[in-house]
């Protein structure tokens, strides 16, 4: 949902039951015991509503979630929140976030650790191809980038990035120009306040783009031009809230897993939890559209395995070292054991 700080993250408060009892795909029937000892779960989206929270909304609607004996709430955020600061402040347990932010929070020193995969999209850099000064990664050089953490260096990082693997390699990183346009990525570029928009996700910011009017909207994937693929979501917490929840999250994973499941085998039966959940008949026509859009491109976004790799994230933090995002020497004593973990997501 990106965005340089789609980032963003989501988190989960949670109070735990006086027994939690561990849970497998085959034998979920341990969780009957627990109904009237729901785990409470306060779930806070990391931006508002959107379908890259689908395995969230079908656990619900479909009683998954009561089925693992969780009682989850699910919230949007009033505003942006640091995920590890709540979380230590015991207000919260877990959060959502993107692999580049948890590299980035790990780089910083910060007590993360993520543990599940739950969306894998495509994803990059937007751009208006009906304007016709932008054909190919190299002709972004110089251009005015709006991405959330502007003035920071996120943008020309992944922009340069694209722009040398497609041959370009004299582009000053101070041409760039910068607008924080936060995440109204086709506001920015329709308003003129900016070239080219990152990090969007393909399945939301492209079908909104030419709802709204953007007709040849086209984006530039990091996958494709040299930029590790972050375009991705994960559940993360602590190192100490996750050896005290272990038990917990596996519940959380299989229930999201199956709610994956549904997702893919019976679509019109999540669209149908997803309109409900959103109330799409009461919006407006564009934004019905958008509803509608946004829904279809992101239902094969959800995988069915939830682990990373050791590789992906030494590949990440070598972009963000070689790109100056991170401290090169803080990074060299940080293993992808302390900030990353298959766990509880086999």
């Amino acid at each position: 949902m990106t965005t340089l700080m789609r980032i963003s993250v989501a988190m989960v408060a949670i109070s735990y039951p006086a027994k939690a009892q561990e849970c497998t795909d085959s034998n979920p029937s341990c969780a009957l015991d627990n109904q009237s000892h729901a785990t409470k779960i306060r779930l806070g989206l990391e931006w508002f509503t959107n379908p890259d929270h689908l395995p969230l909304i079908v656990a619900q609607k479909h009683g998954i979630f009561q089925d693992f004996g969780l009682d989850v709430e699910l919230v949007e955020p009033a505003d942006h929140w640091e995920a590890e600061e709540e979380i230590l402040a015991g207000r919260l347990d877990v959060a959502v976030t993107e692999p580049l932010h948890l590299a980035q929070d790990a780089a910083k020193g910060k007590p993360v650790l993520g543990f599940s995969r739950f969306l894998h999209t495509d994803g990059g850099v937007l751009y208006d191809a009906g304007r016709g000064d932008i054909h190919r990664p190299a002709d972004m050089c110089g251009k005015t980038i709006s991405y959330p953490g502007s003035p920071g260096k996120g943008g020309p990082a992944i922009v340069n990035t694209m722009v040398k693997a497609d041959g370009k390699l004299d582009c000053d990183l101070e041409s760039y120009g910068k607008y924080n346009g936060g995440f109204f990525h086709t506001d920015a570029l329709q308003s003129g306040k900016a070239d080219v928009a990152t990090l969007i996700f393909w399945n939301f910011e492209m079908p909104e783009a030419i709802a709204k009017g953007m007709t040849n909207a086209s984006f530039f994937s990091l996958k494709e031009w040299g930029v590790p693929d972050f375009c991705q979501l994960v559940l993360m917490t602590t190192p100490m809230h996750f050896e005290k929840m272990k038990p917990i999250l596996r519940k959380l994973v299989l229930s999201m897993r199956r709610a994956t499941g549904i997702i893919h085998q019976r679509p019109d039966l999540a669209r149908d939890y997803y309109y409900q959940y959103v109330n799409k008949k009461s919006a407006e026509e564009t934004q019905q559209d958008i509803i509608d859009a946004t829904f279809t491109a992101t239902i094969p976004a959800f995988p069915n395995d939830n682990s990373m790799s050791k590789e992906y994230y030494d590949h990440l933090m070598t972009w963000l070292i070689e790109t100056e995002q991170v401290d090169k020497a803080a990074v060299s004593k940080i293993d992808v054991s302390s900030y990353w973990t298959n766990d509880v997501s086999w």
